[in-house]
């Protein structure tokens, strides 16, 4: 299993907190298409019906207190937040991915990539900009980071330092995608799929197409093929309301998934993407479907992780099956968009002031709490105060409350301002442990991860 470089090195666990508000650390352990071959990747994928399974079993694991799973067409990465140690969460982690994909856990140890805290932000916020995706600047993937924050949320894994981490990804991909050209410069799967076909029909327009799956990936399929003025265009879906909204969009039929087979009779492209554990194409009703069509061309865009398409369709006469092993070596071809390095600047940029962000978290707890100290020691002198003076009237004893609380904020001002700023040096968590011992402010030294909730002045 290999760690990034400098992963594992640095100041200390970003300022994430548990519920008991220790300090976490944030994990990423990724298998993407850069290290594994597909034959892996297809065993190791977690379909969506299998997804909150999965997501219980990790969030089970000792080390983990909060855990989200990205299982795409390229890669299957866990995030995870924790308390305890890094080795001994990413070797649980790794086995329950080898039990879940039936690969010796050797193996996924090897292919894995671990990242720590800010690797793994700055991971996090390339995959969201498409800069680690097989077709460089695709948008699928984030529509796909989101359901993945929808079902850890569903599913009851998720927290503030998963999910704070997954906005501020959402957020770079935003910012570079406003500020750079890569998703216009760049070629999704779909695209290139369709690419493909266009070539290899002769042209889409007036062709019989077949989509088969309503995710981010089935709906771009069903809108570009419609701009490409394909003829009678049907989406299939196991979820008949979905199917039956998307082809309305696209001036489309639904169909039942089990009435595909028949439908690959006269059509001309099939289109797949559905996200499900087996395939839903068996070569058997395909062959049925096609007996008396001769060798007449069907191209099957097979976009499905594990595959939606039995690989033996690809053998019959007339079919070519184009799957993701296809795409990708036909993308290998392909120039890398040419602001990919003002893209990386921005995920540089972000990762920065992200961490940034969570280091001067620390710093609320410790400075709620001396802010609370003084205004406790405010309060009780100017109790007494007004016991020893009962001749103030009630608007003479507030304002001489306000004096009071107007010069401690003045006073406070500068060791605030102060405090946020220290938190951001690499002796961040030395400093604000002194400033607690300084002003006996409660709490373990070095615990400046617990954000307080007091009302500062």
């Amino acid at each position: 299993m290999d760690e990034e470089p400098g992963a594992g090195r640095g100041p200390g666990p970003l300022a994430h907190s548990t519920e008991k508000g220790t300090a976490m650390t944030i994990v990423s352990l990724s298998v993407t298409h850069r290290v594994a071959p597909v034959e892996a990747l297809e065993k190791l994928a977690v379909p969506h019906a299998e997804l909150a399974g999965v997501l219980g079993r990790l969030h089970a694991l000792p080390p983990v207190d909060e855990v989200v799973v990205l299982s795409t067409c390229n890669r299957v990465e866990v995030y995870a937040a924790t308390s305890a140690p890094v080795d001994h969460l990413t070797r649980l982690v790794s086995d329950l991915l080898a039990t879940h994909g039936r690969v010796p856990v050797g193996e996924v140890m090897r292919m894995a990539r671990i990242r720590v805290d800010a690797a793994a932000v700055e991971h996090l916020f390339s995959v969201a900009c498409g800069l680690d995706s097989m077709a460089v600047g695709e948008e699928q993937i984030v529509a796909q980071i989101k359901a993945a924050a929808r079902a850890a949320t569903t599913a009851g894994t998720s927290g503030s330092a998963t999910s704070n981490l997954i906005d501020a990804a959402l957020r770079t991909s935003k910012r570079a995608r406003t500020e750079t050209t890569i998703s216009t410069e760049g070629i999704s799967l779909v695209r290139t799929g369709l690419d493909l076909a266009d070539k290899h029909l002769g042209g889409l327009a007036g062709r019989e197409a077949v989509v088969l799956g309503t995710g981010s990936m089935g709906k771009l399929a069903a809108r570009l093929l419609r701009e490409a003025g394909v003829g009678r265009l049907s989406v299939g879906s196991r979820n008949a309301a979905r199917a039956a909204d998307v082809a309305q969009a696209v001036d489309g039929r639904s169909l039942p998934v089990s009435d595909v087979p028949a439908e690959l009779a006269h059509a001309d492209l099939l289109i797949t993407a559905t996200g499900a554990a087996t395939p839903v194409v068996p070569a058997g009703p395909v062959r049925t479907a096609r007996a008396h069509v001769g060798d007449r061309p069907l191209f099957v865009l097979d976009l499905g992780m594990p595959p939606d398409v039995e690989s033996a369709a690809g053998q019959l006469a007339g079919v070519t099956l184009v799957d993701l092993a296809v795409l990708g070596r036909h993308l290998a071809e392909w120039a890398v968009p040419d602001q990919v390095p003002q893209a990386r600047g921005i995920v540089t940029a972000e990762t920065a002031r992200y961490i940034d962000r969570q280091k001067q978290a620390a710093a609320a707890p410790v400075i709620a709490a001396l802010h609370a100290q003084i205004r406790q020691l405010a309060d009780a002198e100017l109790a007494r105060l007004h016991d020893r003076l009962p001749g103030l009237n009630e608007q003479q004893q507030a304002e001489t409350a306000a004096t009071v609380h107007r010069i401690l904020r003045k006073v406070l001002h500068r060791p605030t301002v102060r405090a946020k700023e220290f938190s951001t040096d690499p002796n961040g968590p030395d400093y604000l442990a002194a400033l607690r011992q300084l002003f006996d402010l409660g709490g373990p030294p070095g615990d400046t991860a617990q954000l307080f909730t007091a009302p500062m002045m």
